[in-house]
């Protein structure tokens, strides 16, 4: 990838579907307006492993380009706690 600034309207039509790795450019915004492309792709966990050695010290942000779905199934995570209870 370039170092060119896209918006995100921008970033939605060229990579359409896929998962996106951006380098903000307004690091005081809380939401990503603009950045540059660092990745992209379908994989969610790729684009978090590739990222996660592409962009040390970087303020970054991954977003989903497409539809949101409707009917997600989520799952409830709950904590153990630190000190395993024996009776």
């Amino acid at each position: 990838m370039d170092d060119k600034i896209l918006s995100y309207e921008e970033i939605k039509s060229l990579f359409p579907n896929e998962w996106v790795l951006v380098a903000m450019s307004d690091p005081k915004a809380l939401a990503a307006k603009s950045g540059v492309v660092l990745l992209h792709g379908k994989d969610y966990l790729e684009i978090c492993y590739k990222g996660s050695e592409v962009a040390k010290g970087m303020l970054t942000t991954i977003f989903y380009t497409g539809e949101k779905q409707k009917n997600r199934k989520w799952v409830k995570v709950s904590h153990l706690s630190e000190t395993p209870q024996t009776t």
